[in-house]
């Protein structure tokens, strides 16, 4: 049984063996499939579950919309890259695959401080060459997240946030075993 669910809050009182009368852990949302597979309309590659919109959205809408369903922006970490090919290839390419030559946004913000770039899930950004050509560049001192182009091989750009593009959510799988 696999189940996509947020937690809400874990009660210290398990880590110790009390017994309360209150559930141990709140759940924001369980759902919960036996074959693998994402929820309608999301795309399931290597254990994590995609949601490709189709409707545009500035980056802060794109961001709440995702956690509204208990996921986040597109972030990328260390378990999707190879050793054994250049760092990001094969996801950066599976992504191409499902984007075609369209824009969309990704988690990837430096709104707190200019040039220091942090995935909106709090996961570590680690500096991957994947910024298109003379990217980052904070065009006119207004563009502070991330975007993934399409019809430049998957390659990133900063952008204007309030821009309206099309966006990635992403989820994790659980394993629950009872």
């Amino acid at each position: 049984l696999y189940c996509m669910f947020s937690v809400v809050r874990f009660d210290l009182a398990l880590l110790k063996g009390t017994v309360l009368a209150e559930p141990l852990i709140s759940l924001g949302s369980v759902s919960c499939k036996t074959d693998h597979q994402c929820q309608p309309g999301w795309r399931q590659n290597d254990g994590k579950c995609y949601f490709f919109s189709t409707d545009t959205k500035s980056w802060f809408d794109a961001n709440n919309y995702c956690m509204e369903q208990n996921s986040h922006l597109l972030s990328i970490q260390d378990e999707e890259f190879s050793l054994t090919v250049p760092p990001c290839f094969l996801f950066q390419l599976w992504v191409r695959t499902q984007i075609g030559t369209e824009i969309y946004w990704m988690g990837l913000n430096d709104e707190i401080v200019e040039g220091v770039w942090e995935w909106s899930d709090g996961s570590p950004f680690i500096e991957y060459l994947l910024w298109g050509q003379g990217q980052p560049d904070n065009w006119q001192g207004n563009e502070h997240c991330g975007e993934v182009v399409g019809y430049n091989n998957g390659h990133w750009n900063d952008e204007n946030c309030d821009s309206k593009r099309r966006y990635i959510c992403k989820s994790f799988r659980f394993d629950l075993r009872f």
